[in-house]
């Protein structure tokens, strides 16, 4: 397929999108169009953008929720939560890793974008949630903040965590690092 080809393509998928009248239905339709860049135009092989990664350890999901103030259990402003959840697919007992973390919105931009360090024990060939969560509080009197760009995206179902482990501690005391 030659670069003019695909790029008609791309221009009648973006006008099939923008007749669309449900909004959800239209960012969906939009999300699935593929843009050729340089390299897919070409007619030579090309590696995959993110290799799969080699840590036995991997993130299996990620939930985010909007968690409004609550006085009884002593949460004082709104805030986002994700609580993270880990397979461990080694033949070891995990006790710790480190990650990056990125959040996006339905466009693909980045809200979050950090690396953090979690202890969590998994055992051997087993899935684990993690006891600690992560959280963005509402601060009112700053506009702006990661809580304001996140509470759309997560009520709306749009929001995408990506963690991606890079290193792993063993209850033995080794290490591996991706």
């Amino acid at each position: 397929m030659t670069a003019n080809a695909s790029y008609a393509d791309l221009i009648s998928d973006v006008r099939s999108c923008k007749v669309e009248s449900d909004s959800l239905k239209r960012l969906t339709c939009f999300d699935a169009i593929a843009v050729p860049g340089p390299a897919e135009a070409s007619t030579g092989p090309t590696a995959p953008p993110n290799p799969p990664s080699k840590a036995p350890v991997e993130s299996v999901s990620a939930k985010m929720q909007v968690q409004n103030k609550d006085y009884e259990r002593q949460i004082f402003n709104s805030r986002v939560e994700l609580v993270p959840t880990f397979k461990n697919t080694s033949k070891k007992t995990v006790v710790a890793i480190a990650h990056t973390l990125t959040v996006t919105d339905a466009f693909g931009d980045k809200i979050v974008d950090g690396e953090s360090k979690l202890d969590i024990k998994i055992p051997p060939g087993k899935t684990a949630a993690s006891e600690t969560f992560y959280f963005w509080d509402d601060n009112p009197f700053i506009q702006g903040e990661p809580y304001d760009k996140l509470t759309g995206p997560v009520s709306t179902g749009t929001a995408k965590a990506t963690l991606i482990v890079t290193k792993v501690i063993y209850s033995d005391g080794s290490s591996e690092s991706f």
